[in-house]
């Protein structure tokens, strides 16, 4: 029953971690950590990273399982829910733009928004391309129906 419970969990949120286990189920440390463990060794899930490991059922893809880590952080989470919500061929954020709306750093954003740009969830658009300023910068949504199919598939 129990096992059946935390499998349930990673099945239902991928990249999920130790904490959120705890959380969801109210069991305890070592009742989690004996099944994560059981299910490691007989091959029904997969651990990514190794300090705050993330868990997945076998079959998700290695790419898969990146981009899913990508977008279970809060942060990235919000940014790419921001631009889903808000953002079209004519609206373009720029960092400050969105770190306004997040409210983080613009420091903390622009990392994120690399991370993003890097694994092609956001594009950096330039705005007045006759002017050369790096606040003429701005980001949107690229693929947006691929991306939306994926966060419905995976449940982020």
């Amino acid at each position: 029953m129990r096992k059946e419970i935390v499998l349930g969990l990673i099945k239902k949120y991928p990249g999920i971690t130790f904490n959120e286990i705890l959380h969801e189920t109210n069991l305890s440390n070592g009742v989690i950590s004996h099944y994560l463990m059981k299910l490691l060794d007989n091959n029904e899930i997969q651990k990514e990273g190794e300090k705050r490991g993330k868990y997945f059922i076998k079959n998700i893809p290695k790419k898969d399982r990146m981009l899913i880590i990508i977008l279970r952080n809060k942060t990235n989470n919000n940014i790419i829910k921001f631009l889903m919500d808000n953002s079209n061929d004519q609206n373009i954020f720029s960092t400050k733009d969105i770190a306004k709306h997040i409210k983080k750093s613009g420091s903390t954003i622009s990392v994120s928004l690399k991370t993003l740009q890097k694994n092609n969830m956001v594009e950096r658009v330039i705005t007045y391309k006759n002017v050369k300023l790096t606040n003429d910068l701005g980001y949107k949504i690229y693929k947006r129906e691929l991306l939306t199919r994926f966060i419905v598939k995976y449940n982020l």
